[in-house]
């Protein structure tokens, strides 16, 4: 359905000559255009000719087009603009000195004439462009020259500005498409309108194309589909940068909170170690929240790689602040007592940490190699000796705590 009414300009008060208010709209849209209007004064027939000159700029040189611009307003009776209403193109090109003819109408052009302007064009005689109605509607519904709009045809203006706001415009077209196409409508234009604002690639990161290309096919997926586990894929594993990644998921947090939730969820199990899979699970647990058990039932989804990530710096801690506490608590604090009279753990440095999932993936286990500071002190008053001794400590991670299960030492290297 049209948005603008023509026939507002038929129905001009102004004692205008008939189609005087389309020329002045088309010549006024010429200047928004860049194509720099002109035209002669009126003659004894009352009618006068309106011109375009348009620069074109190639990669050597330049040149300028003369336009000869002919006005038809047949808003009001509806009829296509025919041959004998512009009469013979050709030799108006040639008085007048143009280089191209165009044709502008508030309706459409008859078979007849678009045949006779396209075999003008094609044989090189003059070049041609037609604007009807729906070409005319266009250019002036561009955010730059909606303005003429607004003074040519006031009515068409407000009512332009009612279907520019989504809910009204939804309303329009409930009368004018079948119920179930309808329907199908308003559930895509709903699932990517919130609160006033469109969700897009485009919209969401505008610095690499690739990118919201990437996020819209995902947007797709999520938002029309309902298919987070593949959406999912198509973020972790998809050409998109990192940054776009953690703008897009940030965005849809803030506008489709549960929807992205089970994103979050189904982006962990893509098991990207490179980022996007730590990244969700990170974010998914400082947003949402979820319980110690929800945690571990997600964690136990990462690349190994990502749980190290996740989880190393942690466990060095606790390894240190266990062992030196309370070493006597496990079996190879008997191994360090035995080389002093009183020996005290100094200190643990833990490398090549590994972390998994258990096999009943119920919890994380982990696996570290340490080395063990130690004081060794004598009954004799001799001079505490320190010394340095590898070892291994294994434990886990469930939704209570940290724990570790063993603590082995190598002691051999005193004895020899």
């Amino acid at each position: 359905m049209p948005i603008l009414d023509f026939r507002e300009l038929s129905a001009s008060k102004s004692s205008s000559p008939a189609g005087e208010d389309l020329e002045g709209l088309v010549r006024e849209l010429g200047k928004l255009l860049g194509l720099n209007p002109e035209w002669s004064g009126r003659g004894a027939d009352q009618g006068r000719d309106l011109f375009f000159t348009e620069s074109r700029k190639g990669a050597i040189g330049s040149r300028s087009l003369r336009w000869l611009v002919s006005c038809k307003d047949f808003a009001r009776s509806g009829r296509s603009v025919s041959e004998a209403d512009v009469g013979s193109v050709s030799d108006k090109i040639t008085q007048h000195k143009a280089d191209g003819f165009l044709l502008v109408t508030t309706t459409t052009v008859s078979t007849g004439l678009k045949s006779l302007l396209d075999t003008l064009h094609e044989h090189g005689a003059v070049e041609t462009k037609i604007w009807d109605r729906h070409e005319l509607e266009h250019l002036l519904l561009r955010d730059a020259n909606v303005g003429l709009v607004k003074r040519f045809l006031p009515a068409s203006y407000t009512a332009y500005q009612r279907l520019s706001t989504l809910p009204q415009a939804l309303e329009s077209l409930r009368v004018l498409v079948p119920p179930a196409i309808y329907k199908k409508i308003q559930t895509v234009i709903e699932a990517y309108h919130v609160d006033d604002s469109w969700i897009s690639g485009e919209r969401i990161w505008p610095d690499d194309q690739a990118s919201a290309r990437t996020i819209d096919r995902a947007l797709s997926l999520l938002l029309e589909r309902n298919d987070p586990a593949q959406a999912a894929q198509e973020l972790a594993h998809g050409e998109i940068e990192f940054d776009a990644f953690e703008a897009a998921l940030k965005t849809l947090a803030a506008l489709k909170p549960g929807q992205t939730a089970q994103l979050c969820r189904d982006l962990i199990k893509a098991r990207n170690g490179e980022g996007p899979s730590l990244f969700a699970f990170r974010f998914y647990a400082e947003r949402y929240e979820p319980t110690n058990e929800e945690q571990i039932e997600l964690a136990v989804e990462l690349a190994t790689e990502d749980l190290v990530e996740l989880y190393g710096d942690e466990i060095s801690v606790f390894i240190y602040e266990e062992l030196t506490t309370a070493p006597e608590k496990y079996r190879a604090w008997d191994d360090l007592d035995s080389l002093s009279s009183h020996t005290r753990l100094e200190g643990v440095h833990s490398y090549d940490l590994t972390v998994r999932p258990s096999e009943d993936r119920s919890k994380i286990e982990f696996l570290a190699s340490v080395e063990i500071s130690v004081e060794l002190s004598y009954d004799n008053e001799t001079a505490p000796t320190s010394l340095s001794f590898p070892g291994e400590v294994q434990g886990y991670i469930d939704p209570y705590g940290i724990y570790i299960i063993d603590f082995t030492v190598d002691t051999q290297a005193f004895y020899e």
